[in-house]
């Protein structure tokens, strides 16, 4: 070990607790860059693996019902690599000792049990096997949150006839990575189950000999999907097709999709700001180290080592802390990413996830943490380069204090003298006050940008749930009723209020770009459905043209009075031209509405029930459930307060678990912050303030001159970190939201306060820290010491 490099060890195990407070905020870097990376690209990877062990599907596409026939004829459209047909039919299913309604969405596979296009992974068991129709395979999620296993018998409604199921496997497929109940928005495993039974069993129970309702493809490399998803479309129009879509507006992968660019927005937005404060916090330290090292700089010279040497010195001092932060940061985000994991395992079903890492994420973060550390250097190793011995040898011109404007502030303001030190203390560094401010400042509004994503989350579920919703049960049909449907519903007993609603999907073109989505439609005078706005106003359906939500109409690039192209999907397979005659921002889905009367001269049909709200007597709920159950017309119904309660759980369990992390990270940056700047007072002020105790203060009021300081500081950060909080949580709301949901801005002062709060707390057990040094001062060997 060289000199040089003994008196690094030494600098280093003398300001450890302020390299350490640095290696704290560079190691929330770390920790936040190795979190989200890793997790994402684990996500990626185990999807993309999956995809291909099991053949995932390229294009998809749904029919009323096609001759299995067509199947052969897609297959020959060129690009297509592989066609495979099948029927996707949901069911009810009847559990004894339970009336709420439970869900399933039934696959057939081959007489041999296999699908070769979204294969099952078998978790346990076998496939349903030739001659056994009864025969079926469970999604694991579902059978793990109802008890079931391998042996046994479940009674199923399909299609109107009652099927006893007997379990004979229980697995996964990729295309149900996320299964997701019509109408809900969060999965709840206890109430909707996939399902795969034999092709021959699911054709009688649907009366589907020889027919399908659902085809998948895979495409050969170097296919024109538009090309190859306009001639599907035309061979399936005649048997009612919806139309072909590809994998990004594919259920499952959407929200896969959607939860891989919240982690890519969360690797942008977060390690920055670490970044930021770290490379101030380095520059600040290593100026003061090296302005209070003069002499040694110039004494060093003198024996003969070189200004790069010098400059190789202090550079080692940065690259030490960031070492320290690597280290620290590493263990930290494998820990945080491995705790993320096992919160994704519960909601996306994988055969395997598990958080790896490569070498490449460990390098990324390293390459990041030596950079800001480097750049925070940059200018003291400059200074120390440049230092002349003979000028370093001489102590520094002392600073030069005037009666200016804070001393004249100060005196009207009737500062007491040590309340004078302070003000010109802060005014004699304004840089380095300035940069405190800031740091804790962004700590304060990281925090609240985080905390926010609460308030946002149950703002959006009191929308939805609360506001937008006041039915108690949504009853859809196996297909679309007419005005009869709603009559029956309204004579059981218990039933107090019926209206009808329905969903039809449609192509929306405007110009060259085309979007799927559904025109919604509810009775005029609802009062069990509405929409709600931005500003929690109530938007009625226009009495014609078409209402887009904000998210579908900046998709097709639309504007309030623009012709919009309305193709139907299926049925007639009708064309028309309607204006859009109103925007509605919303937080859930890309969606459009229409009036009963605009969307019945879209659709030509005499069916304008496609699913019935319900206002119900809580005292006959299980009544009615029951008796529901046994509608051979109804395929499933849906709890407001089932979903509510299962989104509530959803928030609580994901999101709190985020929070608790971002609030670690927070601290570390005030902790970072306001430790440095309380240790480079102490330092610089430790001759005043025992000149002030030889003059007869007491160890609290001189205490108070460097906690005074440092709590000015952290006061003034406060409305800069609500300002900057502010800003972040709008930047991160825009890039956390997608297609699926647009979180909305819903801060409340409860989360400011909480951000605050925190950020106090921290800041005054740091300063209270280096205060207690303040009481252990050796007045003696102060004042003694050359300034």
């Amino acid at each position: 070990m060289t000199a040089l490099d003994l008196k690094l060890a030494r600098d280093l195990w003398r300001m450890r607790g302020q390299a350490f407070a640095i290696a704290l905020v560079l190691a929330a870097a770390t920790a936040t860059f190795v979190l989200s990376v890793g997790v994402h690209r684990s996500l990626s990877a185990t999807r993309e693996a999956y995809y291909a062990r099991n053949h995932f599907a390229d294009v998809f596409a749904s029919m009323t019902r096609a001759p299995r026939s067509a199947v052969a004829r897609i297959a020959r459209i060129p690009g297509v690599q592989r066609a495979e047909g099948n029927i996707v039919q949901y069911a009810t299913l009847d559990f004894p000792h339970r009336n709420e309604p439970v869900r399933a969405l039934i696959n057939s596979v081959d007489e041999f049990g296999r699908t070769h296009l979204n294969a099952i992974t078998l978790r346990k068991g076998t496939l349903p096997r030739p001659g056994h129709a009864s025969d079926a395979v469970v999604g694991e999620s579902f059978a793990k949150a109802n008890g079931l296993d391998i042996g046994d018998k479940i009674t199923a409604q399909i299609y109107g006839r009652r099927e006893v199921l007997d379990i004979v496997g229980i697995g996964l497929a990729p295309n149900y990575i996320y299964a997701l109940a019509p109408g809900d928005l969060v999965p709840d495993e206890s109430r909707f189950g996939i399902f795969w039974m034999g092709r021959k069993a699911l054709e009688a129970a649907t009366d589907r000999r020889e027919a399908i309702n659902s085809v998948s493809l895979t495409l050969s490399r170097g296919a024109l999907r538009a090309d190859v998803i306009r001639k599907v479309d035309t061979i399936l129009a005649p048997y009612g097709g919806t139309g072909a879509y590809g994998r990004e507006d594919h259920l499952s992968h959407a929200f896969l999709d959607s939860e891989l660019q919240q982690l890519g927005a969360m690797t942008r937005v977060i390690p920055p700001i670490f970044l930021l404060v770290s490379t101030f916090l380095v520059y600040i330290v290593l100026g003061r180290m090296i302005r209070t090292e003069r002499e040694q700089i110039g004494l060093i010279k003198a024996f003969g080592y070189s200004n790069r040497a010098i400059g190789a010195h202090y550079l080692k001092f940065a690259l030490a802390i960031a070492a320290m932060a690597i280290i620290l940061g590493a263990l930290a985000g494998i820990w945080m990413g491995q705790a993320m994991t096992r919160l994704y395992a519960e909601y996306y079903r994988f055969p395997f996830l598990k958080y790896q890492l490569s070498p490449r994420v460990f390098i990324e973060a390293g390459a990041l943490a030596v950079g800001a550390a480097s750049l925070g250097a940059l200018g003291g190793v400059r200074s120390a380069m440049k230092l002349q011995p003979a000028v370093a040898m001489s102590p520094p011109p002392p600073p030069v204090y005037r009666a200016g404007a804070v001393e004249r502030i100060g005196s009207l303001a009737g500062f007491t003298a040590i309340g004078h030190m302070i003000a010109r203390h802060m005014a004699r560094w304004p840089g380095r006050s300035a940069i405190t401010i800031l740091g804790v400042a962004l700590s304060g509004g990281l925090l609240f940008a985080t905390i926010q994503f609460i308030d946002a989350s149950r703002s959006m579920l009191d929308q939805v749930f609360a506001r937008a919703q006041h039915q108690d049960l949504t009853v859809t049909f196996t297909e679309a009723r007419n005005e009869d449907a709603i009559h029956a519903l309204a004579q059981i007993p218990g039933v107090l209020r019926v209206e009808a609603t329905r969903a039809v999907p449609v192509k929306f073109r405007l110009g060259s770009r085309t979007e799927r989505a559904a025109i919604e439609s509810t009775e005029t005078n609802s009062r069990l459905t509405a929409r709600i706005d931005s500003q929690d106003q109530i938007i009625s359906l226009p009495p014609a043209g078409l209402m887009f939500s904000r998210q579908l109409a900046e998709k097709l690039g639309a504007r309030i009075g623009d012709p919009i192209g309305v193709e139907l999907l299926g049925g007639r397979r009708t064309r028309t031209v309607l204006p859009l005659v109103r925007v509605i921002d919303e937080v859930v889905g890309a969606r459009a509405y229409a009036n009963q009367s605009t969307l019945s001269d879209i659709v030509r049909d005499a069916t304008p029930v496609g699913a019935a709200l319900l206002s119900i007597d809580p005292a006959a709920r299980d009544r009615i459930l029951i008796q529901l159950k046994d509608m051979p017309a109804v395929l499933g119904v849906t709890e407001r307060e089932a979903a509510l309660k299962k989104f509530t759980e959803v928030i609580d369990n994901n999101i709190l678990t985020m929070i608790s992390f971002y609030v670690a990270f927070a601290s570390a940056i005030a902790v970072g912050v306001v430790y440095n700047s309380a240790r480079i007072l102490f330092s610089e002020r430790a001759h005043e303030l025992a000149t002030l105790r030889v003059l007869g203060y007491q160890r609290n009021e001189v205490a108070v001159v460097l906690l005074g300081e440092i709590g000015l500081l952290v006061v003034l950060s406060l409305p800069l970190g609500c300002l900057l909080g502010y800003a972040m949580a709008q930047l991160m709301i825009a890039m956390f939201s997608s297609d699926l949901f647009r979180l909305p801005y819903a801060a409340t002062r409860a989360s400011y306060g909480f951000a605050m709060l925190v950020v106090l707390i921290a800041a005054l057990a740091t300063a209270l820290l280096v205060a207690r040094r303040v009481m252990r001062l050796d007045m003696v060997r102060v004042l003694k010491a050359r300034e």
